[in-house]
Order: structure tokens, then sequence, then C-alpha cells
């Protein structure tokens, strides 16, 4: 199985389709631990631990980042 990895902003598309930022990862740890970094990059930064998505505030709006298929 391959994992991939995407963006959704909160702001412009609430409920709307998130984004490809990365695909093809076939390992589901490594694929969490790179949505984990990218996350935490950020100074203003979370994770919701029902839903299991990360989240980081960019250029005003909120954008979700989390790995496809989720487990």
């Amino acid at each position: 199985m391959s994992y991939s990895i995407l963006v959704r902003d909160l702001a412009r598309e609430p409920g709307g389709a998130p984004k490809l930022l990365a695909y093809d990862i076939h390992d589901r740890s490594a694929a969490e631990t790179l949505v984990s970094v990218i996350a935490t990059s950020y100074r203003d930064h979370g994770f919701n631990p029902a839903t299991r998505v990360h989240w980081f505030r960019h250029e005003g709006g909120v954008r979700e980042i989390f790995t496809w298929p989720r487990q």
C-alpha cells in the first residue's frame, strides 16, 4: 500500500477537496512523520487527536495536513 499527503485550506475550502502534496510513499510511518515535520515547521500548529489530523496557520488561514488513507 502507498500513502499520500493532503493539505486542505479551511478558510478557502471548508469541506472541499484537499490538495495533493505528496504521493507514492510506501511506509505509513514515514508519511506520518513527514506530516508532523511539515506542520511543526510553522510557529502556530497543532494536532487534533480525535481526527488524527495536524493543522498549521499560514498566511492568515488554517490548513489541515494529513495522510491518506488514514488508519
